[in-house]
């Protein structure tokens, strides 16, 4: 069992996943089911400290901008414990554009596997 099942057990409940995304990005989330919290510009640092800091919190879906914006400290504590996990993610901001979780993905799955990936679209030749 691994340290963050064990956790989740030892909080007495299901972990949960929260999405956290800027003020008007949070609606296809909450379409999809998803627990949302948005954070204003000058709230990212302690919206993250209060969801970190929640028995509950499973994993974090974190918007990169929100991310980037909060520092490091908010999640100093669950990158030690290893609960909630943080996954940063970036939102396309025109219409076609994929975001950049690509590079993010090839770079989780280098770290897991320890070989570079090269990961391309539905369709593409390898």
């Amino acid at each position: 069992m691994t340290h963050a099942a064990r956790a989740g057990q030892a909080a007495g409940g299901p972990l949960r996943l929260v999405v956290v995304v800027r003020p008007g990005d949070a609606l296809g989330f909450r379409l999809a089911g998803a627990t949302v919290e948005e954070a204003g510009r000058g709230e990212e640092a302690a919206t993250l400290r209060r969801l970190a800091g929640a028995a509950d919190a499973g994993v974090l879906a974190v918007e990169e901008e929100v991310l980037a914006a909060a520092g490091p400290r908010p999640l100093r504590r669950a990158r030690e414990r290893g609960l909630p996990v943080v996954l940063p993610f970036a939102l396309p901001r025109r219409w076609g554009e994929e975001g950049r979780g690509r590079a993010y993905v090839a770079a989780l799955i280098r770290r897991a596997v320890g070989y570079g990936v090269k990961l391309g679209a539905a369709g593409e030749g390898p």
